[in-house]
């Protein structure tokens, strides 16, 4: 059943719409019936209609939910995120424009150290080169194209204000151009390129603008307030004639202007479009003392877009929000662990609870504590995979596969080859397109590898990109690098490097290779049968650039992980460890850059409770220094009081609640000593 609210979008036919969608207001399940209402009800054809979100795991969940709804002879229509739309653009239409069809993406990495390259010549000082990327990333978010005269002017501002101005400005915009100009000759993308090449190519080709305007009859974005300048420009390319976009999101869950997200993007589309605006104020997840205290945090910004969250569930006998105070850090963890122990002790299930933190390292203090407990627990998104040099090895050779002129590629499994060095793949590529057939120049020795390379990426090739990692494991060039890795670390540690060991510590790096490769075949579950190798390439390959959805394990596990990447999940129970001024509101060098972005990140946290939110502060926390340096609760603590009474306990030493808790430990100790001398 739709609630009268959520009836009204699901209801919504033509027309620009927003609907501003609170927490745990049920907008998934709203967008994916009003999707099939348009197609099953409304004779809107599956390839009119189009859905974008904003991660592949959203558009996954999305997908699964709309094919259950749908009648077997009704396709899916097109859903994804706005980069998989740009990359399947680009493999369509983008020769247009200069770009291959088998351009391959690089990771971040690459891109960086390509540019690098190109801008040292101008800029010898490492720090300026630094301020020149930051330029460049703030240019390529504003959907700004350096290849572009009309938008000149607003890049030379761009360019002004991060401190390069006259014969500065003019060499650094040369080296932009150089940088797509040496991407287009290697038939390589960065993941800028996904958004900003699209948005190139319907500008140029007003024919192909048209055609794709009077095909699409209704565009729906999902988690509107997270998009950039440029997602928003591409946006305003494809809005269909009867201007049918429904924009779906919540502007007080905007937490990543800090990679230039613009929440005020649902503003102006209300404003330029006149849409119809629905709100979705029922949260389904919470209890009232969550939402309310919630509610009454996000309130305190300025500049929003009203909304009034309200709790539809009752309110349980005991229905608080609770603030713990601690000495320090380690007695935190420490409490942390205990609550969660006595919770599992009570039969509640560890994949029902959460510890989120504002930065990665406060989670290595919680880790020991749960380990001393042997509480199951698993770390999301506490390391990027994409970071590794394995799993980068391992892409880059299916990026060579896919595309030999992937110089960069080349240069990283260069690494695999004994007696390859910088200068022989120099000249591999400077003699043609494939830079792998030309070893006449190399020492015998390395022309044999490069050959046993080619041969495996030509396998590889026509294998698929669901058999990358068997390749990659199944090449004795790979194997012998990974394992001499291995027992480099045994060594740094100063253990053995027997193969027992070896093997052992092989297996954090195939793990890592396994989840990607677990994400490259779920994107490959997204094509149509019948697509050639080419795109199954392409779109196995967008793991370059948008990272991976970590497979989930069979055991009930405690989530760990940053407030930023617990981003659309909830748990029954949350415990936010460190709710302490400087690190909510996070402060660098005692300034908080954006209090609007770090209340909003709070509400967040806040909101992916859905039974109990403990939150926890410690007076001395090492925030990374080596002291431990001395905290306030965070001011968030009176705004949340301002709607909901928070229940305080305090553990310090020397308070009664920490002597009545030690007598508790002391009984607990007694009682499981008198039960091993029963047994």
């Amino acid at each position: 059943m739709l609630d009268p609210d959520q009836a009204k979008v699901v209801a919504h036919d033509d027309g620009p719409a927003a609907v501003l969608a609170g927490a745990g207001s049920g907008k998934t399940r709203c967008t994916t019936e009003r999707a099939a209402r348009r197609l099953s009800e409304s004779g809107v054809p599956s390839d009119a209609l189009m859905l974008l979100t904003f991660t592949n795991k959203a558009a996954g969940e999305m997908r699964e939910r709309l094919r259950a709804r749908l009648p077997d002879d009704i396709k899916l229509p097109w859903i994804g995120t706005f980069h998989s739309f740009g990359n399947r653009m680009l493999r369509m239409y983008g020769e247009r424009i200069g770009v291959p069809k088998n351009a391959t993406l690089m990771d971040a990495e690459d891109a960086a150290r390509m540019l690098d390259a190109l801008l040292a010549a101008a800029f010898p000082d490492k720090g300026r080169r630094l301020d020149a990327m930051s330029v460049y990333e703030t240019i390529c978010a504003h959907g700004l194209d350096v290849t572009a005269e009309e938008d000149r002017e607003a890049i030379e501002a761009l360019c002004g204000n991060g401190g390069f101005a006259g014969h500065t400005r003019r060499s650094l915009l040369e080296a932009f151009k150089r940088y797509e100009s040496e991407k287009r000759r290697a038939a390589v993308l960065d993941f800028s390129d996904l958004i900003l090449l699209p948005g190139r190519l319907l500008r140029q080709d007003a024919d192909l603008r048209a055609r794709l305007q009077a095909r699409l009859r209704d565009v729906t974005v999902d988690e509107a307030q997270d998009t950039d300048g440029a997602q928003f420009r591409l946006l305003h390319l494809i809005v269909p004639e009867s201007h049918t976009v429904l924009l779906v999101g919540d502007d007080d869950q905007a937490i990543y202007e800090w990679r230039h997200a613009r929440p005020e993007n649902m503003r102006d589309f209300i404003d330029q479009f006149g849409a119809t605006i629905y709100r979705l104020e029922r949260n389904y997840r919470s209890t009232p003392a969550i939402v309310n205290g919630g509610a009454a945090l996000v309130r305190h910004n300025e500049n929003r877009l009203e909304k009034n969250p309200y709790a539809v569930r009752q309110a349980p006998k005991t229905d608080t929000v609770k603030l713990v105070h601690y000495d320090d850090s380690d007695a935190m963890a420490e409490g942390v662990a205990n609550q969660i122990a006595a919770a599992l002790a009570r039969g509640q299930s560890a994949a029902d609870i959460a510890v989120l933190y504002r930065k990665n390292r406060l989670s290595r203090t919680m880790e020991t504590a749960l380990l001393r407990r042997a509480i199951p627990y698993r770390i999301k998104a506490g390391a990027d995979l994409l970071s590794y040099a394995d799993v980068r090895m391992m892409l880059a050779a299916g990026r060579l596969a896919a595309n030999r002129r992937d110089v960069r590629a080349l240069s990283r499994l260069a690494d695999l080859v004994p007696g390859l060095g910088a200068k022989g793949v120099g000249q591999m590529i400077a003699a043609g397109d494939d830079p792998l057939s030309h070893t006449a120049r190399l020492s015998p020795k390395a022309a044999k590898g490069v050959r046993e390379l080619a041969d495996m990426l030509q396998r590889l090739y026509a294998a698929g990109p669901e058999h990358l990692m068997e390749s990659c494991m199944d090449l004795p060039l790979f194997r012998s690098w990974l394992t001499g890795r291995a027992k480099a670390f045994l060594k740094s540690r100063g253990k053995p490097t027997d193969p027992t060991e070896v093997k052992q510590a092989l297996r954090p790096a195939q793990g890592r290779m396994r989840a990607v490769q677990t994400a490259m075949r779920k994107r490959l579950e997204s094509l149509e049968g019948g697509v050639g190798q080419a795109e199954r390439w392409a779109t196995a390959l967008e793991v370059v650039a948008a990272g991976t959805d970590e497979a989930e394990s069979d055991e009930a596990k405690v989530t760990l992980c940053t407030i930023h990447a617990s981003k659309g999940l909830e748990w029954p129970t949350v415990h936010l460890f460190g709710f302490s001024d400087g690190l909510m509101p996070m402060a660098r060098e005692s300034v908080i850059e954006n209090l609007p972005e770090e209340r909003r990140l709070a509400y967040v946290a806040l909101t992916r409770a859905q039974n109990q939110i403990v939150l926890h502060h410690a007076e001395r926390i090492d925030l990374g220094t080596g002291k431990r340096d001395t905290m306030d609760v965070s001011r968030f603590l009176e705004e949340i009081c301002t709607g909901q009474q928070v229940e305080t306990i305090d553990r310090r030493s020397g308070s009664q609640a920490e002597a009545k808790e030690d007598a508790r430990q002391e009984a607990r100790k007694w009682l499981e000593e008198m039960r091993k001398s029963l047994t």
